[in-house]
């Protein structure tokens, strides 16, 4: 698990580096957040996400626009549609964004340096709003396979070394090393997975819908929110089950700050039967560096506008804001300027 890590911290310390480059001319330097204090001038922010077609980056889409009226004249708020769950802490803490989503487990790893942080600890990052939905670590199968190897749950793949083609997103994505996680605790590689004759395809959460109607990969491993639209284009285009991890596996995850969660039945189509997994959390981060007011405006912006954030994205639902400060949905010191919205509010004692 060690030496995977390290290749891992290595591949996403590279992505957190070049990812604002998609958005200026090579050679240019990165701006940063103006700090400027309120009402003395306007203020750029990047906000880190994931690509377009993600449900985080419709969050920061939607969160960019209600920012338009609220900070000063003349602000702008850049999506970034890059990163993922496990890279945006870096891009934060290397000043690439000053906002980004990030899971609350991978934040809490990164602000204390351990699991494929190691080496390379993000201490300046805070948390602006915590809980804002449910994001459930998913298996799911092809009928097809379950059909012709009788195998329907990763524990059974695993100690029968079936051949298996496996899928799921890029690095950056909380997705690769929960996969890995699981793998690991079975101990299981990629390279046994391969001896078996089987694969480990890494494409985007886009391409994937397509890659299991083609029958090009058996098993997904995804981390995503409930109602997700890959995976309900998936449900219903495809015969394809979404299978529950074993109490053991579960409490394997636990150890790493995955949460004990249940997928309640019907949150996709052809999926009748509740689904017992993990769930890392959602949270909205940003640089110690950003303004204080900057900090409060976007805190603000959220808390405010649920039914804005709920009509872009269903997934949204579960956000309650008067939780958002609490420890259990942030998994880091909260920002400042977060902090005096959340106690003007009497939300935070």
């Amino acid at each position: 698990m060690r030496k995977m890590m390290v290749v891992m911290l290595a591949m996403l310390i590279a992505l957190a580096l070049v990812l604002p480059v998609w958005a200026r001319g090579e050679g240019e330097a990165a701006p940063a957040a103006e700090a400027a204090a309120p009402g003395e001038g306007p203020v750029n922010v990047r906000f880190g996400s994931m690509p377009v077609g993600s449900s985080w980056y419709v969050y920061a889409a939607t969160i960019s626009s209600l920012l338009e009226g609220t900070l000063p004249p003349g602000s702008s708020v850049e999506v970034i549609p890059q990163g993922g769950g496990i890279a945006n802490p870096l891009t934060v803490e290397l000043n690439n964004a000053e906002v980004a989503l990030a899971n609350v487990a991978t934040s809490n790893w990164a602000f204390q340096g351990i699991e494929m942080y190691e080496g390379r600890q993000a201490p300046n990052i805070r948390a602006l709003v915590g809980g804002l939905n449910k994001v459930f670590a998913v298996v799911i199968f092809s009928d097809d396979y379950i059909r012709r190897t009788g195998i329907d749950t990763v524990e059974e793949l695993f100690a029968q070394k079936a051949r298996a083609r496996l899928v799921t997103k890029p690095e950056g994505s909380t997705a690769p090393p929960v996969a890995r996680m699981i793998m690991e605790h079975h101990g299981v590689t990629i390279a046994d997975i391969e001896s078996w004759g089987g694969s480990f395809t890494q494409v985007t959460g886009g391409q994937i819908p397509g890659v299991m109607r083609d029958g090009q990969a058996d098993v997904w491993f995804d981390v995503i929110p409930p109602g997700h639209p890959a995976v309900t284009e998936a449900m219903t285009t495809t015969d394809l089950t979404i299978v529950s991890l074993s109490d053991d596996t579960i409490a394997a995850l636990n150890q790493y700050g995955l949460a004990r969660d249940v997928i309640s039945a019907n949150t996709w189509p052809k999926q009748p039967n509740a689904v017992n997994t993990v769930n890392p959390g959602t949270v909205i981060i940003a640089h110690a560096d950003l303004p204080e007011h900057v900090a409060y405006e976007i805190t603000k912006a959220i808390c405010e506008n649920k039914p804005v954030l709920l009509e872009a994205h269903a997934s949204i639902e579960p956000f309650v804001p008067e939780d958002g400060w609490r420890p259990e949905n942030t998994g880091i010191p909260l920002h400042p300027g977060a902090e005096r919205y959340y106690r003007e509010r009497g939300w935070m004692q």
